[in-house]
C-alpha cells in the first residue's frame, strides 16, 4: 500500500474535521450546508491547521533536539510561539492537598486565587478523596485540550462558570469510563517515567490526548470550553483542533510533540497535578484506614 502523502494527510484531516461536526453537531452541520460560503470558510480555516501541521511533522521527523524555538520559528510567527507558550498557564483550576490540626486531610480548590467549585473539601471517606482524584484528572485532561487549542493558535477566554461545567462534566465522563481512567492513570505514569526527558513528557501528552480523541471526551471538552462563543465561531475552533487531531495522528505526533516539548519542562503548575494524584492515593489508604479504626 502506498504511503499516505502530505496532500493526502490534509485532505484525511479536513473531511475528518467536518465529518466529526457532522456526527457531532448535526445540526450545526445543517447551518453550515445551508450557508456555502461559511462551510468553505470553515474548510479552509481545517485545511491551513492541517498543512501546518504536516509542515511542521516534516521539520521534526526527527526527535527534536534543542534546537526547537528556532526550527519553529521557520513556520510559525513569534505571536504563535508566545500562545503556545502559554498554552499550560490556562489554568483549570490548582488543588492543595492539606491535613488539619485534627488530623484530618482536605482539599482546597482555587482559581486565580479564588475559591473555585466546592472550595474546600474535608476527607471524611474515600469517596471524598475519589472525588478529589477524579477532579484532579479532569483538570489534566482539559488541560491537554486547551494546549492543543493553543498550538493551533486558539486562547478561549474561559468564564469560571464555563470552567466550572466543563470539570464536571469531564469528571462524570472519567468516573463512568474505565477507558479514560486507564488513559489518564497510562499518561501519569509516562509523565512520571520520563524524568526530566522534556521529549518523553510531551509524547505522554501527546498520548493522552489520543486516548481523549478515541474516548469521545476531547470534542465534549472542545464544546463545553467554547460555549459562550457564536456557532460558527465554536464550529470553526472545533473544526481547527480537530484537523490538527486528525493530522496528528497520521504524522505519528511529530509537530506536536514537538511544540509541547519546547513548553512542558516549564509547566510547573501543570506537573503539580501529577503530584497531587499520587499524594492523594496514598491518603485514600489512609482515610480508609482511620475510618476502620473507629469501628
Amino acid at each position: 500500500m502506498a504511503k499516505a502523502t502530505q496532500e493526502d494527510i490534509i485532505t484525511q484531516a479536513c473531511d475528518g474535521a467536518l465529518e466529526l461536526i457532522r456526527k457531532k453537531s448535526p445540526e450545526r452541520y445543517a447551518d453550515l450546508e445551508a450557508d456555502p460560503a461559511k462551510k468553505e470558510k470553515l474548510s479552509q480555516a481545517a485545511r491551513a491547521t492541517a498543512t501546518e501541521c504536516v509542515q511542521l511533522a516534516a521539520e521534526f521527523a526527527d526527535k527534536p533536539g534543542t534546537d526547537i524555538a528556532q526550527r519553529l520559528a521557520k513556520h510559525l510567527s513569534a505571536d504563535r510561539i508566545k500562545l503556545i507558550r502559554a498554552g499550560l498557564s490556562i489554568p483549570t483550576f490548582r488543588m492543595d492537598v492539606t491535613q488539619k490540626d485534627n488530623g484530618r486531610y482536605c482539599v482546597e480548590l482555587t482559581r486565580d486565587d479564588k475559591s473555585f467549585m466546592s472550595g474546600t473539601r474535608v476527607f471524611f471517606g474515600t469517596n471524598d478523596v475519589d472525588w478529589a482524584i477524579q477532579n484532579q484528572y479532569a483538570s489534566i485532561l482539559v488541560e491537554a485540550v486547551l494546549l492543543v487549542m493553543s498550538a493551533v493558535g486558539i486562547a478561549p477566554d474561559v468564564s469560571e462558570g464555563v470552567m466550572e461545567q466543563t470539570v464536571k462534566d469531564v469528571a462524570e465522563a472519567i468516573e463512568s469510563s474505565s477507558t479514560l481512567k486507564r488513559a489518564v492513570d497510562d499518561f501519569i505514569k509516562a509523565w512520571n517515567t520520563a524524568g526530566e526527558d522534556a521529549y518523553e513528557k510531551a509524547k505522554a501528552i501527546f498520548e493522552l490526548i489520543d486516548g481523549a480523541f478515541d474516548a469521545n471526551i476531547f470534542w465534549t471538552i472542545v464544546k463545553s470550553l467554547c460555549q459562550d462563543m457564536a456557532w460558527y465561531d465554536w464550529l470553526e475552533t472545533a473544526a481547527k483542533v480537530a484537523a490538527m487531531i486528525v493530522a496528528a495522528l497520521a504524522t505519528d505526533g511529530a509537530a506536536l510533540i514537538a511544540e509541547i516539548a519546547e513548553i512542558v519542562l516549564d509547566a510547573v503548575d501543570f506537573a503539580r497535578k501529577m503530584a497531587n494524584v499520587a499524594k492523594l492515593k496514598k491518603i485514600r489508604e489512609i482515610v480508609r484506614k482511620q475510618n476502620s479504626g473507629f469501628h
